[in-house]
């Protein structure tokens, strides 16, 4: 009998609602986290860092989650060498109403809390729809940059789609002017929305023919919005999401690693349609009891987390050892992915790395 892939068991547990061997999946660990755990256990690393948590995946019995880009698909911004300065990069769409300008200082994170998103001012939200509209110039870029994705993963591997965010703008518009352009500008934001909606449907169309394995969404946590605004602006198009994914045969994804016990006791988690919620985490990056959180989630969704990533940063290896198998209790008898709860941190020891999946596979398995 031929050996079962990492990418058909953990979809195979995903479409058996948990009744498979069970999957253990760290989101998305920082590159040098890999690269130091392969050295650590003596084995060989590259440049390549997928190619890296493959084999470090195997070694250790995982089943590895990768993520790919989505909204840097539908806005292709390009730098402007001649717009730009020592202290700022300029970029530029070309639109049908002239150019669309991004202005970034140089050295800060991209979406961070000051106003270097292009959305600032009512008339941008014609530039994003006009750009959005026009997405389908970019099919054979979006193409070849998944099918690439698929070749590079393999079987080895599930790939997530990367999450559109309509709420959010698809990242163009800053945390701080969201709930401003919501309250005074809201005809022109939901239209935004609309389209970025539509213009993500394209990707996923393309994205699900090139064999990528889930589609995804994500939006704020109550430390960022309330349930009100969740339901209004966040959730249609979760569920529009979902209800496109499922009626093309595929499985959905929704990520929230912020304060969402109150979404998951009001049933709004329930509502979304995903065949995976994560990261249902603990504070301090969320507001979650493990257990009470995940018996209120209907029974038929795979839950997916929650390990701290201070604790598995910054404890001794006991420690990830006790809290991998409360989080292994606290599930019992639901169908949940073993993970974090959230990217692994830079810096994080590669035997505590180890002693967070050893002891998932070894205790979930049981």
């Amino acid at each position: 009998m031929l050996k079962s892939t990492p990418r058909e068991r953990f979809i195979s547990y995903v479409r058996s609602n948990g009744r498979a061997r069970p999957v253990v999946s760290p989101f998305l660990p920082h590159p040098g986290v890999i690269r130091s755990t392969l050295a650590y256990l003596n084995l060989p690393f590259s440049d390549d860092d997928v190619e890296n948590e493959i084999r470090l995946a195997a070694e250790l019995d995982y089943e590895p989650m990768f993520m790919t880009e989505m909204t840097a698909l539908i806005f292709p911004w390009k730098s402007d060498a001649s717009l730009s300065s020592e202290n700022e990069e300029v970029s530029v769409i070309p639109t049908k109403f002239g150019d669309w300008i991004r202005r970034f200082p140089r050295g800060e994170t991209s979406w961070n809390d000051s106003a270097v998103c292009p959305v600032r001012t009512e008339k941008d939200h014609d530039y994003l729809v006009s750009v959005c509209e026009n997405v389908d110039a970019q099919e054979s870029h979006i193409r070849t940059y998944f099918r690439k994705w698929r070749q590079r993963v393999g079987d080895q591997g599930v790939i997530v789609l990367g999450h559109p965010h309509p709420g959010w703008l698809g990242y163009q518009i800053s945390p701080e002017a969201i709930f401003y352009h919501w309250m005074d500008y809201q005809e022109k934001y939901l239209r935004s929305m609309e389209a970025i909606k539509e213009a993500a449907l394209f990707v996923m169309s393309i994205a699900m023919e090139e064999g990528l394995d889930f589609m995804s969404d994500s939006s704020y946590g109550l430390e960022m919005t309330s349930p009100r605004l969740f339901a209004e602006m966040d959730l249609p198009h979760i569920q529009s999401f979902s209800k496109w994914t499922h009626d093309h045969g595929g499985l959905f994804w929704y990520h929230n690693c912020g304060y969402t016990s109150g979404l998951i006791r009001d049933g709004s988690f329930n509502a979304l349609g995903a065949d995976v919620i994560e990261t249902i985490a603990p504070p301090p990056e969320g507001d979650n009891d493990l257990r009470e959180s995940r018996s209120n989630i209907d029974r038929k969704i795979c839950t997916k987390g929650n390990l701290n990533l201070t604790l598995l940063r910054d404890a001794m290896p006991e420690r990830i050892i006790a809290q991998t198998k409360r989080i292994i209790e606290a599930v019992d008898g639901y169908p949940h992915i073993y993970s974090t709860a959230d990217a692994v941190l830079s810096g994080t020891p590669p035997e505590n790395f180890v002693a967070f999946v050893s002891t998932a596979r070894e205790y979930s398995s049981e």
